[in-house]
């Protein structure tokens, strides 16, 4: 298991243009693994994110990569699709939280820290993550810097031993806070580099039912997360990251409005991710907790380093959260010729695959 990565503020600025400049460069000094798909999830474990939600995340995730029919739920379907041509599918997989440090010298700063190093499905090797469990898992808490997060991220997937589509799956509540790296620069750059990111909404410790039926913007930050995942909502459709099977990003609220528990939420998102649909149904570990819209129950300690809400994002304006059903949604994609025409050299960087 890699050791986790804390970054301080003062590098992230760095890191960020060296990831960009060595774009193209990477991994030339060895031999990549040809996969189909690179994908990364990322859980948000900041302060604001319940234990009682991260435990769901881990309990639910380690059911369905240790299911004995993940790779033909997930990965031998993309045999089938013509637009692919894909004899031998294969999936590279992480796992990773995120949060900041909350003492010292060092508080505010971003940490990354895997929970599942990366780990290769395909023909030989169909499911199994060995067991990881909440218990013996550390959530790191703080604070929520997501732009500081997806250079990181980004680092990640380009200096990784795989060569594929690239996607990350990310789970939070979208109150980004303090961090050095403006989220917009981080998203333009992410764009750039052609990583697509989907997003699954888990409620802050606040969000409940309750809460989405009355003041849902106290729950989640719609527009942060938008940003995320469409970072040019009005480029062509054609030029923006997709999923692997070509369908575009999207943000999926199933979870927070409890209409599906976490795992067959985890299900659908990760079958969008890879073949393009929603794999097949399978019966849920009964010891699961059917969804948010309990209390998180005690011991949560929300502390000093609470996100302290959506007044902080920094991002493009959102979607009006009363517009959005509880299902998986693509972001709108209204056709502008002027912002084709300001995207387009940003487009021309974009690259399928790592050099």
């Amino acid at each position: 298991m890699k050791k986790s990565t804390l970054i301080s503020k003062g590098l992230l600025g760095a890191t960020c243009v060296a990831s960009m400049l060595g774009y193209g460069l990477t991994a030339n000094a060895a031999e990549l693994s040809p996969v189909s798909l690179e994908l990364l999830l990322l859980i948000d474990a900041s302060e604001s994110i319940s234990r009682k939600h991260f435990n769901n995340q881990i309990y639910a995730l380690n059911n369905i990569f240790n299911d004995p029919n993940f790779y033909n739920d997930f990965v031998s379907p993309l045999k089938d699709n013509p637009n692919l041509s894909i004899d031998d599918p294969s999936l590279a997989l992480s796992i990773f939280q995120f949060g900041a440090e909350t003492t010292g010298d060092r508080a505010g700063d971003v940490i990354l820290e895997p929970i599942l190093d990366w780990t290769v499905f395909n023909e030989q090797r169909q499911s199994g993550i060995g067991q990881i469990n909440p218990n013996n898992i550390k959530k790191i808490s703080g604070f929520t810097p997501l732009g500081d997060v997806l250079p990181l991220i980004i680092d990640e997937l380009l200096n990784n031993d795989y060569d594929g589509h690239r996607v990350v799956n990310l789970s939070s509540d979208g109150f980004e806070t303090f961090s050095s790296v403006q989220l917009p620069i981080a998203t333009r750059n992410a764009f750039v580099t052609g990583v697509t990111f989907n997003t699954l909404v888990i409620p802050a410790i606040s969000g409940s039912l309750d809460i989405f039926n009355g003041s849902e913007e106290l729950a989640f930050n719609l527009s942060t997360l938008q940003s995320i995942v469409d970072r040019y909502p009005q480029l062509d459709p054609q030029l923006k990251n997709n999923n692997l099977a070509g369908n575009p990003a999207f943000i999926m609220l199933d979870y927070f409005t409890g209409e599906k528990t976490i795992e067959d939420a985890f299900r659908l998102k990760l079958g969008l991710e890879t073949i393009g649909y929603a794999p097949p149904s399978r019966d849920p570990d009964p010891g699961l907790d059917p969804g948010p819209g309990l209390d998180p129950g005690p011991g949560l300690d929300p502390g000093p380093g609470l996100d302290p809400g959506p007044g902080l994002d920094p991002g493009d304006p959102g979607l009006d959260p009363d517009s959005v059903s509880p299902t998986a949604q693509n972001i709108p994609e209204p056709s502008s010729l002027l912002a084709l025409l300001t995207i387009s050299l940003l487009g021309l960087l974009r690259h399928n695959k790592k050099a």
